[in-house]
């Protein structure tokens, strides 16, 4: 009978940390109307108009781009009474034309300011967010899987000692791809009014910080 192999399961934990390099300017433009082809219209126009700025702050047109786009009927809650109950029927109050866009850059406190003054100034007046991310995501999750390894082969020796034992040849790794977040958020504001001075925001992104985790089996002698 063949005896069988003693291992050793560990779990590697990795980490890495960086300060973000890349900017997404997330821009919401809404434009409601009773007629379904005005809103439509005010709609199309405000892109125009945010492309204008973007133009005017020094990006290309086409580095805006569109991730949703959404038109759909809006209703509203009328109450009326009769006798001593409450009721409610839905009105139809017009249109909504939403546009989700978003422009993406390297990270530059200068440029950042020029960009947010710029769309705040303009008339499409969109509701704005910044995240501060992380431009080669994948040399960042090697950081954090090496991180891991290493972590792994760290935990094994030390036990390994400690048991009075001999770390054997590696014999299975397990890993789940899942999506790492990387990512910082700050909502600047709602609709934002034409500033009369230029920004001064001293953006101070946090370092982005992640983990995962890996697991090793290893024969043990």
């Amino acid at each position: 009978m063949t005896e069988e192999k003693r291992t050793l399961h560990i779990r590697g934990i990795g980490h890495a940390t960086q300060i973000p390099d890349q900017v997404v300017l997330s821009l919401t433009l809404t434009a409601q109307n009773k007629e379904y082809s005005a809103a439509m219209t005010i709609g199309s126009q405000q892109v125009e108009m945010l492309r204008e700025a973007i133009v005017e702050a020094g990006f290309k047109a086409d580095d805006l781009k569109t991730i949703n786009f959404d038109v759909r009927a809006i209703y509203e809650n009328e109450e009326s009474r009769e006798g001593n109950s409450k009721r409610y029927r839905q009105i139809f109050v017009g249109f909504e034309c939403r546009h989700d866009l978003k422009l993406t850059f390297d990270f530059n406190k200068e440029k950042l300011n020029t960009a947010v003054d710029t769309i705040a100034a303009s008339l499409a007046q969109p509701k704005i967010s910044i995240t501060f991310t992380i431009k080669d995501v994948d040399a960042f999750a090697d950081k954090i899987l090496k991180s891991a390894a290493k972590d792994a082969k760290r935990k094994a020796r030390i036990l390994c000692t400690a048991a009075g034992v001999t770390l054997g040849k590696l014999l299975k790794i397990n890993y789940s791809w899942d999506e790492l977040t990387i990512r910082r958020e700050n909502v600047v504001c709602d609709a934002l009014m034409a500033p009369e001075e230029k920004s001064t925001f001293d953006f101070q992104p946090e370092e982005i910080k992640s983990s995962d985790t890996v697991d090793f089996l290893w024969e043990i002698e």
